[in-house]
């Protein structure tokens, strides 16, 4: 089996793949018109390469959602072969695309309140001047 450091550096090195893959991931989806529907783009791929899972009971070792639930497609042990894997997936993608659907109406929110406040202290003025 492996050791502790080989985990490690497997996990560093899975990290920095990811890190290497969102820069394109932001390339692809900055095409998309609306800010939710980039968004869910994004941060589905992310969740589902970055929710982390136990691989084997009884163990300490985290392995990626994902690969743990093609191991289990091709080796089932149990009856439950994909619900294991696609419920962290599920739910971690739920929270943080609701999470990010509330900052951006925040922020929406926020600067469509600015620009209305701008634009009545700006409309006395043109009138003024037009007289």
């Amino acid at each position: 089996m492996y050791t502790m450091e080989n985990y490690i550096w497997g996990l560093v090195a899975y990290g920095l793949g990811v890190l290497l893959v969102t820069p394109l991931l932001w390339w692809i989806t900055r095409f998309l018109p609306w800010h939710p529907l980039r968004a869910f783009f994004r941060i589905l791929v992310l969740v589902v390469l970055l929710t982390p899972m136990i691989a084997h009971k009884g163990k300490d070792f985290l392995a990626p959602a994902w690969v743990v639930g093609v191991f289990h497609l091709v080796q089932p042990q149990e009856g439950r072969v994909l619900t294991d894997a696609l419920t962290p997936i599920f739910v971690c993608f739920v929270l943080i695309y609701l999470l990010d659907l509330a900052v951006w109406l925040f922020i929406w929110r926020r600067r469509r309140g600015s620009t209305q406040t701008e634009a009545s202290t700006q409309q006395p003025a043109t009138e003024s001047v037009a007289n």
